[in-house]
């Protein structure tokens, strides 16, 4: 089992489809779970579904202009207080099998920062770029959140760190993590991946790729708890033992903190502890059985949740796609795609009436747009 996790951590990466290595495939395949033999709801199923709460339909591509083609890889996508999309890119840096060594340290520390913005404003309706900033600031992006009150926090996994900057500031007002130093302690993340962040200014850090832990933090950046631990695909899980908590979404006036706990291929939802913190990681919902494919990121609106998978290899093929679940009870209610197909789809955002949802994808390095019907 130890020989196991130590290729797994060797092969671990996150490019496009096309990037990954044969090797790192035929390992993947042998812990693949089966997928379901159908995930669509039966006429029936969804009738019954649909009676349990809200829903203004299912997305659909939206037109809009092609977004700048000088974006690099685009890892996250978030939507500001003006419902404006906003993406975090990594410009001429790609996460490849060369970007970190064994122990999770980044191999291109000489290379400096990204030289170009990395944080970038667009235009709800042309797609035109608003605003950019982030030159020289990241090594290799990858979460992006705006909150309520218009601070920006990202993850950078190379340098093991989380920042938040508040509106119209190129200076960190918080920095937690060490520096291009991973490790498992209260002080150090190891590669974190994405960050929920309460209208109180308590946060949730997703430490995802080495640590599979959720950690809650108050606005200060003061601990307060944190919940997993190492899940195996070998073995049935625990809904608190993660394999790479990708992406986080709170939704606060349910209390409910939701995990796309990508190598689990689930959506995996918590009490978040706002209301009562003793019950904070107390686990919720799980999605159904329906649900197929490896999460990567998630959102939320009202009794909603949105997701996208990436591609899964083992027993059958799935293919990138979103997905719509019920955040009561982690039912599949719909599955949905793009025009020409999802490519890498890598983070979604949903504007604030619920009516916009936006899917930045990894190579092909694009964001797509999609109304809600």
């Amino acid at each position: 089992m130890q020989a196991v996790n130590i290729l797994c951590c060797l092969f671990v990466f996150e490019p496009g489809l096309a990037d990954l290595s044969s090797k790192w495939n035929n390992i993947r395949s042998r812990f693949e779970k089966p997928p379901p033999l159908w995930f669509m709801p039966t006429s029936l199923q969804r009738e019954e579904i649909l009676s349990d709460f809200e829903t203004s339909g299912k997305p659909k591509e939206s037109s809009w202009p092609d977004v700048p083609t000088e974006l690099g890889q685009i890892s996250g996508v978030a939507v500001d207080m003006f419902d404006r999309p906003v993406v975090f890119h990594r410009g001429p840096v790609t996460w490849d099998s060369t970007s970190f060594d064994i122990s999770h340290r980044y191999r291109k520390i000489a290379d400096g920062p990204i030289d170009v913005d990395t944080i970038v404003t667009l235009d709800p309706v042309t797609g035109d770029v608003l605003k950019s900033w982030g030159s020289g600031l990241f090594y290799m992006p990858h979460g992006l959140t705006v909150d309520v009150n218009g601070n920006t926090w990202v993850t950078d996994v190379a340098l093991h760190q989380i920042f938040k900057f508040k509106p119209n500031s190129t200076k960190p007002a918080l920095i937690l993590g060490r520096r291009f130093s991973p490790g498992s302690d209260e002080n150090h993340f190891c590669k974190p991946t994405s960050i929920a962040v309460a209208s109180t200014g308590t946060f949730y850090v997703a430490d995802g790729y080495c640590n599979n832990r959720i950690m809650m933090y108050s606005s200060g950046g003061t601990l307060i708890g944190q919940i997993g631990r190492q899940g195996s695909q070998l073995f049935p899980n625990m809904l608190d033992q993660f394999l790479i908590p990708h992406g986080l979404v709170l939704i606060e006036d349910q209390d409910k903190l939701c995990v796309a706990d990508r190598e689990n291929s689930r959506i995996s939802c918590f009490n978040a502890g706002l209301k009562e913190l003793e019950r904070f990681g107390e686990p919720l919902v799980v999605s159904d059985t329906k649900f197929s494919g490896r999460p990567y990121g998630i959102t939320a609106h009202g009794a909603r949740i949105f997701t996208v998978t990436g591609s899964s290899f083992g027993w059958g093929i799935q293919r990138p796609k979103g997905h719509t679940l019920s955040a009561e009870n982690g039912k599949v209610i719909d599955t949905w795609n793009s025009l020409n197909g999802l490519k890498n789809p890598h983070d979604i955002a949903i504007s604030s009436d619920g009516n916009t949802l936006y899917v930045a994808e990894i190579g092909p390095n694009i964001l797509t747009k999609f109304d809600l019907e």
